[in-house]
């Protein structure tokens, strides 16, 4: 499920998206490249990029910063960054402060899209991350939204100190989830997939 079975592309292919997105986004400066991932997402071929901290664990459920593009077109369909900066007491931001970073982001990104999303719903979310064996966990405020022309959802999650922690689109959903979840790690554990580019 989700996984390309023929043979990975050459690295000029993934240089390719890597470049573009790299127009839209910063990957934090203490992030280095570790692999590329070769997949599908909703029947779309895919990049999967994973940066990790150069003097930090990288396993899968520690820190890291990652994000899906999809093949043909070269949309970044996702992002993430898991990392202990976000578990903390700080205040994290109004609703309304987090509709407003969302859609800077969003069009920065992809200009247009935010204003075809139907806002739901904008709350705390959390995620787990393992840093030297304990667990721990990141909130941020989700901004989750519909797009009735595609019948998907998308969202953003805004960390406390506004730094997008998570950004997804193009998510399919039949009474639960049915788009992969290539950014999420216990995701990619369950699957016991191995297969990728190692770049270092």
């Amino acid at each position: 499920m989700g996984l390309i079975q023929e043979e990975f592309t050459p690295r000029n292919s993934y240089e390719t998206a890597l470049e573009e997105v790299l127009k839209v986004i910063e990957v934090p400066r203490e992030y280095k490249l570790k692999e590329v991932r070769c997949g599908t997402q909703n029947e779309s071929a895919v990049w999967i990029f994973r940066y990790v901290k150069s003097d930090g664990n990288h396993l899968l459920g520690g820190e890291h910063y990652s994000f899906t593009v999809e093949q043909k077109t070269l949309k970044l369909l996702g992002l993430t960054w898991m990392d202990q900066r976000f578990v903390s007491d700080q205040r994290l931001p109004s609703q309304e402060r987090t509709k407003d970073v969302a859609k800077l982001f969003l069009e920065s990104v992809q200009p247009g899209l935010f204003e075809r999303l139907d806002n739901h719903w904008i709350r705390p979310h959390d995620e787990q991350i393992g840093i030297n064996g304990r667990k721990l966990v990141i909130t941020g405020m989700k901004f989750k939204c519909y797009m009735a022309e595609d019948d998907t959802w998308a969202w953003v999650i805004v960390g406390p100190d506004e730094n997008i922690i998570t950004f997804e689109q193009g998510i399919k959903w039949e009474n639960g989830r049915i788009t992969e979840k290539w950014l999420h790690d216990s995701w990619v554990l369950e699957l016991g997939i191995s297969e990728s580019i190692t770049v270092l």
